[in-house]
Formats: C-alpha cells, sequence, structure tokens
C-alpha cells in the first residue's frame, strides 16, 4: 500500500514538474534583403559583432538559400510552409489574389491555437508599429499585437521582428562608415568606382542592421527570456544588387540562417547541410512542440527531429513590371536555372532597378559604349538559354552555363526531371496572368517611378536617358560633399 502511495506522489511530482515546464518562445528576426555579408560568414569589409555573438552561441548554416529572390513571394511561403505557386501568391506583387486554398493555413493561426502570444513588429519603430508583411494573397494573417509584452503572464509568444535594413535606400554610411575604397567587390560585379560607393553604402546599411539585432538580443536578455527563446535570424531573400535581387543566382537566393536555443542546438557550429527559409517555419514549429501540418514543404534543420535536405529550389515570376518565369534547384554542388520565359533578356525593364540601382544605368551605358567586358557583357543578351547549369564549387559566380557540355548531362538530365516533377504538383493552383493583368502590373510600376522621380529625384525626367541617370549616381554617391549620400 505504502509502495503504491509512493509511486502515486512521485507519477504527481513528476505531471507537476512537466506540467509548469514553458513552452519556448519563438522569435524571427527578418533582416530586408540581407545576403551574407556578414562578419560570421567571413566578410572582412563589415563589421557585425551582435549577430557573430548570435551564430557562436547557435548554429549558423553555411548553405542556406531563400525561396524567392524576392520578399512578397518569400514571405508568402514562410507565413504558410509551402511554395508560392501552391497558394499562388508566385508574383510580386499579386494582382489577382486568391484565399489560401482549403486546409492551408498561415502558421501564426496554428501558434495561436498552440497558445501562444502572436506579434509582428517593426524594428524602425521599436516595435510601436506593425512589420512588413507583403503576402500575396486574400487570407488574413492575425496578429495579437505589435510587440510580446501585450501577452499574459507566463505566456509563450511567437514574435517577428522585420529589419528594414539593409534594403534599399540605404542609410547613411556617415553613421555606419564603410570606405568604397578598401572593400573587395563580388567578382559577379566589375569594378566601378560607383559599384564600390553603391556596395559600401549596402555594408553600412548591413551595420545598421546588426545595431537593431544586438538592441533586440539585448532587451530578451534583460527580460530573462533569451534562454528559453528560440530565435532564428535571416534575411528574407539575396542582396539587392543588380545580378542578384528578383534573379536566381547565389547574389539572390543565398541567405544567413542562424538558430540559437542553448537547450537544444549547438553552440558556435556550423551546418554545411542544405537549408531553405521554408525550413524556418517546419522547424519553428517543432522546436515549440507543435505538429508540422503534411502539407508543408519544409524540413526540420534544427534539434533531435533534424533532417537533411537533398534539393533547394527557387521560383521567380513577375517582378513589378518585370515580366518572368524562373524555376531553380540545386543540390548544394549543382544549381539548374530553367528559364520558362527565355525570350526575355536580362536586363528587361524593371521600374524598380531603374530608379534604385546605379549599376542598372552603369550596365547599359558601357554597353552602348561597347565597354562592358567579358563575362559581364552576358547579362546584357536579349534572349537566355532555357537551361543554365552551374558548378557552384569550381563557378560560384555562375557565369560558366554547363547544360550544353557532355560530360554534364548527367546531373543536368537528374536535376531538370526533379525540378519539373515537382512543378506539376506545386503549381496546380497557380493563376497564369493574362495580357490586360500583365499591363495593369506595367502601369502601375511606370506610375511608381515616376511618382518616386518626383519624390525623391527632382532633377530627373522621366524621359531621363539612362546616360543622365548615371551622371545623377555620380554626384549622388561619388561627389565629396553628397559621399554618404543616402538618408532613410
Amino acid at each position: 500500500m505504502l509502495k503504491n502511495k509512493i509511486s502515486t506522489l512521485l507519477f504527481c511530482a513528476l505531471t507537476s514538474i512537466v506540467f509548469a515546464q514553458k513552452k519556448p518562445n519563438i522569435v524571427w528576426i527578418n533582416s530586408d534583403d540581407l545576403g551574407i555579408e556578414l562578419g560570421c560568414y567571413g566578410n572582412k569589409d563589415v563589421k557585425t559583432p551582435h549577430i557573430d555573438r548570435l551564430a557562436e552561441e547557435g548554429t549558423m548554416f553555411i548553405n542556406s538559400y531563400a525561396n524567392a529572390p524576392i520578399c512578397s513571394i518569400s514571405r508568402s511561403s514562410m507565413i504558410t510552409g509551402v511554395y508560392a505557386p501552391t497558394v499562388n501568391s508566385h508574383d510580386h506583387r499579386t494582382i489577382n489574389m486568391t484565399e489560401l486554398p482549403a486546409g492551408i493555413i498561415p502558421v501564426t493561426e496554428i501558434f495561436k491555437k498552440a497558445g501562444y502570444y502572436v506579434t509582428n513588429g517593426s524594428s524602425e519603430y521599436n516595435l510601436k508599429k506593425r512589420g512588413k508583411e507583403d503576402y500575396n494573397f486574400k487570407t488574413k494573417v492575425k496578429y495579437d499585437g505589435f510587440d510580446w509584452s501585450g501577452r499574459k503572464k507566463g505566456q509563450p509568444f511567437f514574435a517577428q521582428i522585420q529589419i528594414r535594413d539593409p534594403h534599399r535606400k540605404f542609410v547613411d554610411n556617415s553613421q555606419n562608415i564603410v570606405d568604397p575604397s578598401k572593400v573587395t567587390l563580388p567578382e559577379c560585379y566589375p569594378d566601378y568606382p560607383i559599384l564600390r560607393a553603391d556596395w559600401a553604402a549596402y555594408l553600412a546599411s548591413v551595420q545598421h542592421a546588426d545595431d537593431q539585432v544586438g538592441q533586440f538580443m539585448d532587451r530578451l536578455r534583460a527580460e530573462g527570456e533569451l534562454e528559453n527563446t528560440v530565435v532564428f535570424f535571416f534575411g528574407d531573400n539575396g542582396r539587392p544588387h543588380l545580378r542578384d535581387k528578383q534573379f536566381l543566382y547565389e547574389g539572390g537566393l543565398k541567405v544567413p540562417i542562424i538558430v540559437r536555443y542553448p537547450k537544444s542546438v549547438k553552440a558556435n557550429a556550423v551546418n554545411k547541410n542544405l537549408a531553405s527559409l521554408i525550413d524556418v517555419t517546419v522547424s519553428s514549429l517543432d522546436m515549440a512542440g507543435i505538429e508540422v501540418p503534411e502539407y508543408m514543404h519544409g524540413k526540420v534543420i534544427v534539434g533531435k527531429n533534424a533532417v537533411k535536405r537533398k534539393y533547394v529550389y527557387g521560383f521567380r515570376q513577375r517582378a513589378g513590371d518585370a515580366v518572368e518565369n524562373m524555376r531553380s534547384i540545386t543540390d548544394g554542388k549543382f544549381k539548374l536555372i530553367w528559364n520558362r520565359t527565355p525570350d526575355r533578356p536580362w536586363m528587361q525593364l524593371t521600374s524598380y532597378k531603374k530608379l534604385e540601382y546605379p549599376a542598372f544605368a552603369l550596365y547599359q551605358v558601357l554597353d552602348r559604349q561597347g565597354k562592358l567586358e567579358y563575362p559581364y557583357n552576358l547579362f546584357m543578351r536579349i534572349t537566355k538559354p532555357v537551361i543554365e547549369l552551374y558548378d557552384l564549387k569550381k563557378d560560384p559566380m555562375e557565369f560558366n552555363n554547363l547544360a550544353d557540355t557532355k560530360k554534364y548531362q548527367k546531373i543536368k538530365d537528374e536535376l531538370f526531371n526533379n525540378l519539373k516533377t515537382n512543378m506539376v504538383v506545386w503549381e496546380k493552383n497557380m493563376i497564369s496572368e493574362d495580357a490586360a493583368t500583365i499591363n495593369r502590373a506595367k502601369e502601375g510600376s511606370k506610375k511608381y517611378y515616376k511618382n518616386s522621380l518626383k519624390k525623391n529625384k527632382p532633377g530627373l525626367s522621366p524621359d531621363a536617358s539612362y546616360e543622365e541617370i548615371l551622371k545623377d549616381w555620380e554626384v549622388r554617391l561619388l561627389d565629396k560633399k553628397n559621399y554618404y549620400h543616402i538618408k532613410k
């Protein structure tokens, strides 16, 4: 009898301890347009002590990718846990929006049902305003607030902290000085002073993002929540430069993913496995002890349930007025890009880049003068190959297309067949835009360009030549009076 009573008391005590254990908080720190230009990823031109510390205290993924090289598509995937075409969210920004398909709900709703307080706040306003969402579907994504301070006592929270940087316009470099003359440009860009200055401004914005990461990590630490919080830090898509954002090359898809959680994630660890932003969604649920819906496309990449991913996929459709249809697949060593609109030039008009990227005007001017050298002039071709295949180890800049090389036909066929087969499933809900919708998008971009010029560059006419646009950039970026040039 006494033995049974002791057993019962022990069982009750253990049960009480289990129920008393707090669910971990889940925090996503999302840095807008951030590539892997960070100290912990090996960049020596930028100072990112707070992100570097996060990497030292957690696991850093060095083969991690966005699902799309542009924000609204990438964010639509992350918040649903499925690839963008599956929820008709593949265009930036989708005009013919639809409700999410039956059975698919935002991950925020899953966290709410599990008792979490769900927030989305802008770091620019210290979480006093809603952070960036940019979802390409009609279904409402509901939040409890901007800041987790509104939760009930002891209630776990799922918080998204949206950091605007290093999205263009870049921050004032005078406050985060990076010397353009000393930076090392990625080899995919020609070495011109105007590109050095633009790159330095990007790195200054990365440093500004790092300051904000430190601010929120300090807050979690001061509130005593840090050790019970799974922190996921990442960029929503690749860096905002000419051959990067909006394209399926490494610069457009490669992003940092760092995970910190001392209870089950290794500290000061480098993970070489493939990882995708869609895996952050699934891993967040798994770390919270919430069952992952079968429809989600991600994999668990941290913790006891982590698995290896064999492939990572990329999606690019219309972006503003630039109409494209591209898909990609990589196994970590090779990448295949399927250009389903090969008749379009890479440098087709995109009003956003014409307005914000000095390289867009520089390439046009140099090409007309016959001064844009190989391999940079490849980007000026008026058509694209249907298939691009690159050896990422030997050719990380993705200049040497191996698609027609006999030696690589087996890997080409393997990757292409996998990509083509999966698209049949993932694109069944995809609505292709008709001519009227595309025209509406182009007219909207034209209006955006005109209004933005009037507001930010009143000295330029909407009909200004690329030579005139380039001259304006030279004044803004290279004139010593305007050397640090850009305000938020």
